[in-house]
């Protein structure tokens, strides 16, 4: 399965593929930092019923770990959209090209509502 991220520029999608893959990708708090598509495997944690059944797990794909299976799902991390993307501006509808190919999507947002499209990677708080 791809699961691909989406979100605005600087809301946490390279960090959240980072963390979710241990992949060493560019993180940085200005709009763009990411061009290319970063892509990776990370692991979905879920218990194995190796445990019910009385017998040693063995996965075609992740592995298991005292009755804890680790499944394999893969991650695509694209660059941000900005508003006005249909216009042409940021990457245009790149980003929509490389999300094609994806099962799912996770919206990453900001919490924190600190950044916006045109003060994101400044370090001003947005209105």
């Amino acid at each position: 399965m791809l699961i691909g991220l989406v979100g605005k520029p600087s809301a946490g999608k390279s960090t959240f593929f980072k963390a979710s893959t241990l992949a060493n990708v560019e993180i940085a708090s200005y709009p763009f930092t990411t061009i290319h598509p970063n892509h990776g495997t990370g692991y979905v944690r879920v218990e194995c019923s190796d445990r019910e059944f009385n017998v040693k797990c063995n996965p075609r794909f992740g592995y298991c770990i005292d009755s804890k299976r680790f499944v394999p799902v893969e991650l695509l991390d694209v660059a941000g959209l900005v508003p006005g993307a249909h216009e042409g501006k940021g990457m245009g509808n790149q980003f929509l090209d490389d999300l094609n190919q994806a099962d799912a999507l996770i919206h990453i947002i900001d919490a924190a509502g600190s950044t916006n499209e045109k003060k994101a990677g400044t370090g001003l708080q947005g209105p």
